[in-house]
């Protein structure tokens, strides 16, 4: 059984909302503004030292090795466990690794970076938006993150929405979604009814599509 909880890699990976700017110039210096998205790029992201676009390999000098963290963590989009419920945003490859990468101070995980001359140049709008939709979206529930301007080569703009959630006080399940909120309320007492409460039922709900 892992040790690593999932509130342990959030501090460590997703940024605060308030370190999210406005707008993606490129991907290198946007994911290098703050250290929880610079232990993401380490995390997945298998990467040499030198020019990624140099047809050849660069001659390692002292101190310098390849990205050790790759692959240390899966981030996923939201699975849903059909068994359990769960909902699964990740999964943990190479525990020792992730555990030193997430211990890195802010300082440390720059300098390896920097030491190293990791480069993740290219893509720029679609690699922030992996960690805008992947990442900030899944992890925390302030705020939604959306971008606009994708055409516009100088810069994309990243914009917000405050979410309104809608809460069960019985169970805490959320949505936003109002009338899935009800859903869920009334599957736990789909098992009590009747055969002829639950027909009653249905067809009265798909008298008005739902």
């Amino acid at each position: 059984m892992t040790k690593i909880t999932k509130e342990q890699i959030k501090k460590a990976f997703v940024s605060e909302v308030k370190n999210i700017g406005g707008y993606v110039y490129n991907n290198q210096d946007w994911y290098q503004e703050d250290t929880q998205r610079m232990r993401y790029i380490l995390a997945t992201i298998e990467m040499s030292p030198g020019d990624s676009y140099s047809e050849k390999p660069k001659q390692l000098e002292l101190g310098q090795e390849d990205n050790r963290f790759y692959g240390c963590i899966e981030f996923l989009d939201e699975v849903n466990d059909v068994e359990t419920g769960a909902r699964d945003t990740y999964r943990i490859k190479d525990e020792k690794r992730l555990l030193e990468l997430m211990n890195m101070s802010d300082s440390e995980v720059a300098d390896y970076i920097a030491v190293n001359e990791f480069d993740w140049l290219g893509d720029d709008y679609d690699h922030a938006n992996e960690y805008l939709f992947r990442i900030m979206n899944h992890w925390q529930d302030e705020v939604e993150f959306d971008t606009e301007d994708y055409d516009n080569c100088d810069q994309m703009t990243i914009t917000r929405r405050p979410r309104q959630w809608n809460v069960d006080p019985e169970t805490g399940y959320k949505s936003e979604n109002k009338y899935e909120v009800a859903y869920h309320i009334l599957m736990d007492y789909w098992e009590s009814l009747t055969d002829e409460a639950k027909e009653d039922l249905d067809k009265r709900l798909k008298e008005i599509a739902l």
